[in-house]
């Protein structure tokens, strides 16, 4: 009888003891998985994802938890690859920019000192010439420097309680030659009574500077602009719209990132540097609000920012 005890005892031990030799010998394997898994991701296969074919808690916990951190690793890679990305454009587009006011002022600068056949007429006309390109090359410049300094400070902009229809009708009649020019009265729908909102008195002033400039670039065609002003509960909305060529479905997804003209503006008349409408939706962004655009080419163009509402 002792003899089989101790059989027994001794089947139950090597039994046991085989059976935590499999396990290890199964974790050993499936970390081994992990390992080389991490591996393949270190080397560039960020798709990859861990994959513990186990029953333990424990195991499918930890492998949940990496897969989780590679998820995020993915997606700063991401955005680390696009932030690269529109460096390099940036540096493209600014190039070109730059070069372009810079090669023609050069150019009208060397003629004139050349040919000396010009009349004085002719060379106060290259001089007026001269210092467009020359104004054109100082707002690019102000523009990127203005943006950088926007991009690298995270802070919002000091709040203020102020009145926006007052600072709606400022920018009105800061455009008031500008209308007299193409001939055109804005449409305005304003409450007659003061709406007050948080925000920084500067940074309303160059949205809307933005916003008008913008719309009698491209919307002059239709013959009609309009700025509205709409109340909710803790916002005020500001829609600054046209009726001009406005924006493709093409271009609309990327009209407010920096240095992106999109088709309408390529041509000499119209084009913009690209920076304007970027500036708008940081200063917006910076005052707790949020700007979005909606265009149905030749019939309406919308621009439509809020600020926090202030009682």
């Amino acid at each position: 009888m002792l003899m089989y005890i101790q059989t027994s005892i001794t089947v139950i031990l090597l039994a046991s003891s085989s059976l935590l030799v499999i396990r290890q010998w199964h974790f050993k394997r499936q970390l081994a998985m992990v390992t080389a898994r991490i591996e393949e991701i270190r080397n560039g296969s960020i798709n990859q994802r861990v994959r513990i074919p186990t029953t333990q808690k424990s195991l499918n916990e930890l492998g949940g938890s990496m897969n989780r951190l590679i998820d995020d690793f993915q997606r700063s890679m991401e955005k680390v690859n696009w932030l690269e990305s529109e460096r390099k454009k940036m540096i493209t587009h600014l190039s070109h920019d730059l070069r372009t006011p810079l090669t023609a002022i050069l150019g009208y600068v060397e003629f004139m000192q050349t040919d000396k056949t010009l009349t004085e007429a002719a060379r106060q006309h290259y001089f007026q010439i001269i210092s467009s390109k020359g104004n054109k090359l100082e707002t690019l410049i102000r523009d990127f420097f203005e943006l950088s300094k926007l991009e690298a400070d995270d802070e919002l902009l000091n709040p203020e309680r102020i009145n926006i229809i007052d600072k709606i009708q400022e920018a009105i009649l800061s455009f008031y030659h500008q209308f007299q020019l193409v001939q055109l009265s804005p449409q305005l729908q304003l409450p007659e009574h003061p709406i007050y909102v948080w925000g920084n008195g500067h940074s309303i002033d160059r949205i809307m500077n933005n916003l008008l400039s913008n719309s009698l670039r491209y919307g002059v065609e239709g013959g009609m602009i309009g700025i509205r002003v709409r109340e909710e509960e803790e916002r005020v909305w500001i829609d600054v719209w046209d009726q001009g060529q406005g924006i493709s479905e093409t271009d609309l997804p990327y009209i407010f990132e920096r240095l992106y003209t999109g088709k309408a503006s390529r041509n000499a008349v119209q084009q913009g540097n690209g920076l304007g409408l970027t500036i708008t939706k940081k200063l917006v962004e910076k005052q707790q609000g949020e700007i979005h655009v909606d265009s149905i080419p030749n019939q309406k163009t919308s621009f439509s920012f809020y600020l926090p509402k202030a009682t």
